[in-house]
C-alpha cells in the first residue's frame, strides 16, 4: 500500500468533508508481530461466515419471526435451503449482501488498498444487471450513475440510511486491519458508502462494520470483552450523525447509531425475539440490523454456528444481519472451525474458493499496511 491517500475531485472531496470523522486508537495499542496462517484463517473466516450467513437467511428474508417459525419449527432454519427450481449444484446461494462484499474487495485489490469510488462505481453499475435480491436504495443509485450522475452526486440524491453499505464493508475493515492507526479504515468505510448510502446512518453502519472486523483480527481469537469492544466500533463512528434519527418503528423516538451500538451491552442476556421484535426489530434500516447483527456476534462469540441461526431466524432483513454477524465472528474464529465444526456448510458453500482468494489478497494489503 501507498502512503498517500487518493485524491478526489474538488466536488467530491467536498461531499466527504460533510462528514466528521474520529479516529478511535486500537484499543490494544500496537498489535504484535502477527502469525501469518492465523491471520490467512482470520481473513478467510470474515468473507467465509459471513457468506455462510447470507445463505443461510436468503430463505427466511422478508418474513417475520413468526412467519419463519411457522414454515421451519421453532428451531427454524437450521441448514442451507434449495431455492425454487434447484436440480444441482451447491445448496449455499448468497445474495447482494455477498456479491457486493466481493464487488468492494476487488475494489481494493486493484485500487492498492483504498476504495476508488470510480472504480466502485463503474463495479456496481456492471453488477446490476445480474444482482440477486437488489436494494432499493443502491438499485436508486446505480441508476442514477447510469444516467449520467457521478457517484459523489448519486449517493446523497438517494440519501439511504440503510445497512447496503454496512453489509459490504468488511473487506475494508480486513485491509486496514494491521494499520498503525484506525484513520484509513475510517476514511475508506465511508468513502466505500457514499456511492449508495449517504445519509449519515447508511454511512455509520459501514464504518461499524469495517471497525468490528478489524478489532477481530487485531484481537487475536482472545476472549471478547463486550463493552470494550461496543465501545471501540462506537467510537469510530463518533461525529457522523450530526443528529438523532427517529426509528421507523416509532417514528416517536430519535437515536443515534452510536447510541444504539452501546446499547447492545445491556442487551446480551435478552431473548432473541424480544430484542428482534420488540427492542431493535430487524429490517433494512442500519438503526435496526446493524445493532442486531452485532448482538447476534456478541451474545455467544465463541459458537459461531449459534450467531449465523440467531441471525439467520430474526426475521425481516435476515440475510443481511446474519452476512454482517458472520463477518464479525469469521474474524474472530477464523475458517478453520467452519471446516471442523460445519462440514456441510463448508462443502455447499457456492464459490468459497473465490471467496478465499479475495481473503488472501487482502492480507496481503493488511501486511504491507503494517510499514505505515
Amino acid at each position: 500500500m501507498t502512503n498517500t491517500t487518493p485524491r478526489l475531485p474538488e466536488a467530491a472531496q467536498e461531499v466527504l468533508d460533510r462528514y466528521p470523522m474520529a479516529i478511535p486508537p486500537w484499543p490494544d495499542g500496537d498489535i504484535a508481530e502477527p502469525d501469518s496462517a492465523d491471520l490467512a484463517d482470520r481473513f478467510r473466516g470474515s468473507l467465509l461466515w459471513g457468506a455462510v450467513g447470507d445463505a443461510l437467511g436468503r430463505p427466511t428474508e422478508s418474513r417475520s419471526w413468526e412467519a419463519i417459525r411457522r414454515r421451519w419449527g421453532p428451531d427454524g432454519v437450521t441448514d442451507f435451503q434449495p431455492w425454487r427450481g434447484w436440480q444441482s449444484g451447491p445448496i449455499g446461494t448468497w445474495t447482494d449482501d455477498t456479491q457486493l462484499t466481493i464487488e468492494v474487495a476487488e475494489t481494493i485489490l486493484e485500487s492498492d488498498g483504498y476504495v476508488d469510488p470510480e472504480r466502485l462505481a463503474e463495479r456496481l453499475r456492471a453488477w446490476l444487471p445480474h444482482g440477486r435480491g437488489k436494494g432499493r436504495a443502491t438499485t436508486s443509485a446505480i441508476l442514477a450513475m447510469d444516467g449520467g450522475a457521478p457517484w459523489w452526486e448519486a449517493g446523497p440524491s438517494v440519501d439511504s440510511a440503510g445497512n447496503g453499505a454496512a453489509m459490504r464493508a468488511s473487506p475494508v475493515g480486513l485491509a486496514w486491519s494491521l494499520a498503525p492507526d484506525a484513520g484509513p479504515l475510517v476514511r475508506e468505510a465511508v468513502v466505500s458508502a457514499l456511492p449508495t448510502h449517504a445519509h449519515r446512518v447508511g454511512v455509520a453502519g459501514a464504518v461499524a462494520i469495517a471497525a468490528g472486523v478489524a478489532l477481530c483480527v487485531r484481537n487475536g481469537g482472545r476472549a471478547i470483552e463486550p463493552d470494550h469492544f461496543l465501545a471501540f466500533v462506537a467510537d469510530a463512528v463518533a461525529g457522523i450523525e450530526t443528529e438523532p434519527t427517529p426509528l421507523r418503528s416509532d417514528p416517536t423516538v430519535a437515536v443515534t447509531l452510536h447510541d444504539r451500538i452501546l446499547e447492545v451491552g445491556s442487551l446480551l442476556d435478552v431473548e432473541p425475539r424480544e430484542v428482534f421484535c420488540d427492542r431493535f426489530w430487524s429490517g433494512a434500516f442500519a438503526l435496526e440490523s446493524m445493532p442486531a447483527a452485532l448482538y447476534c456476534f456478541l451474545r455467544s462469540p465463541e459458537r459461531p454456528g449459534e450467531v449465523l441461526l440467531t441471525a439467520a431466524n430474526a426475521g425481516h432483513d435476515t440475510d443481511t444481519i446474519a452476512s454482517m454477524a458472520g463477518n464479525l465472528v469469521g474474524a474472530h474464529v477464523g475458517s478453520n472451525r467452519l471446516r471442523d465444526e460445519h462440514a456441510d456448510w463448508w462443502e455447499e458453500l457456492e464459490g468459497r474458493d473465490q471467496l478465499i482468494g479475495l481473503a488472501d489478497g487482502l492480507l496481503d494489503l493488511a501486511v504491507e499496511a503494517t510499514q505505515g
